[in-house]
């Protein structure tokens, strides 16, 4: 009766052990998971400004973390202005820049 309790808690424990599935976790090798090709994209800028962007190739609409929401329009490849906020790339890496300002690095994710 011993034995059987043991292996039963046993057989619990390991249960309780089994690693939980990796959802937003890096892929195999240690990859992130892919940045989305359409809709949002959140970014973190290298100023501590965080944004979320949707660019569609005609506008850009970005949203400030904790700030104003606007929408850029296209002023070049890649590049969304309004003459105040500029946004520059998309995907992974991106620039944002404010008035006169040097643009900063952002990541996306």
């Amino acid at each position: 009766m011993r034995i059987k309790l043991a292996l039963a808690a046993l057989f619990a424990l390991a249960a309780c052990a089994s690693p939980a599935p990796d959802i937003g976790q890096p892929g195999p090798g240690g990859t992130p998971p892919p940045i989305p090709l359409d809709g949002p994209i959140a970014y973190r800028c290298d100023n501590g400004a965080q944004l979320m962007v949707e660019a569609d190739g005609t506008q850009a609409r970005v949203a400030i973390i904790g700030g104003p929401s606007m929408v850029l329009p296209r002023a070049g490849d890649g590049y969304y202005t309004n003459g105040r906020y500029g946004f520059r790339g998309g995907g992974a890496s991106a620039q944002w820049e404010v008035g006169r300002a040097a643009p900063t690095s952002c990541t996306g994710s």
